[in-house]
């Protein structure tokens, strides 16, 4: 029988949560682990249609943090049959905001609401001062009617979300800039300061243009501002298709192209590359 637990993991860079899958059944098993959270149900980051063997470990590194969060494993195919089971609620605890990049966890880096000591990124006055919901519409105008007709659509998730953010520490400054310049696709999640602003506990947002503010660098301060606005997307996901083949092994296995076009013949380009050997 199938088995879900999960758990907040110790240790850095960041917070996380472990699952547990057991009871699948020894053969592969075709899995999806979900999490639900903020009322929404999404899945785990790297474990959508995942194969398992009787039992298996997952990290998920997006885990919102400080609310409740559940985490359900759907078996698609296995050796017991399509099947579903969920763990118990589960709290993973933080005490400030988390900026990384999704996929490098290693340049995760607390933010603060408020600075408390130097060596503090926190975020800046203007930061979630205002939060922009927009939708596309459209209006045409109808020849010998005073009301034209209007076209909407769906209303997105937030957009220009303010995230400034303040260091009065170089070594932490220096953190920060190799993050944002390291990619432009962030994942943030709100701390327990940031709990009245209503965010979901697990943002993907991506940000065009970071400024630096050296605010008293020049004359041997450490104070630097960042100005830092973004969108929120979906998840990114990471595909990477490699090769199983050589070319090697097709010329073993075909004299002539003509060999090789007969054997390849109804089949897709991505089929070829998948199996060239037919």
């Amino acid at each position: 029988m199938i088995a879900v637990t999960a758990e907040q993991l110790p240790g850095d860079p960041a917070p996380k949560a472990g699952i547990s899958v057991t009871g699948l059944g020894i053969g592969s098993s075709l899995v999806n682990v979900w999490r639900i959270a903020d009322g929404k149900r999404k899945p785990v980051r790297g474990a959508r249609r995942i194969t398992m063997n009787d039992a298996s470990f997952v990290t998920d590194w997006d885990v919102p943090t400080n609310r409740s969060v559940v985490y359900e494993v759907e078996v698609l195919s296995g050796p017991g049959g399509p099947a579903r089971a969920t763990a118990e609620s589960l709290v993973v605890e933080a005490a400030s905001s988390w900026l990384m990049d999704p996929f490098v966890p290693q340049t995760a880096m607390p933010i603060l609401g408020q600075r408390k000591q130097n060596g503090d990124v926190y975020l800046r006055g203007p930061a979630l001062s205002a939060l922009e919901y927009s939708a596309d519409t459209s209006i045409f105008n109808i020849m010998g009617d005073n009301e034209p007709i209007g076209l909407f659509g769906q209303r997105m998730a937030e957009k220009g979300l303010d995230l400034s953010m303040g260091t009065r520490s170089a070594e932490e400054n220096k953190r920060l800039k190799n993050l944002l310049l390291s990619t432009s696709s962030f994942l943030f999640r709100p701390g327990p300061e940031l709990a009245g602003v209503e965010l979901e506990g697990s943002m993907f947002i991506l940000n065009p243009t970071a400024v630096q503010v050296p605010i008293d660098t020049l004359w041997g301060g450490e104070i630097t501002w960042w100005d830092f606005k973004a969108d929120t997307v979906k998840a990114p996901t990471l595909k990477v298709l490699t090769a199983t083949f050589t070319y090697g092994d097709v010329k073993i296995m075909f004299t002539t192209y003509g060999q090789k076009q007969a054997a390849m013949a109804g089949r897709t380009y991505l089929d070829d590359l998948k199996n060239p050997l037919g």
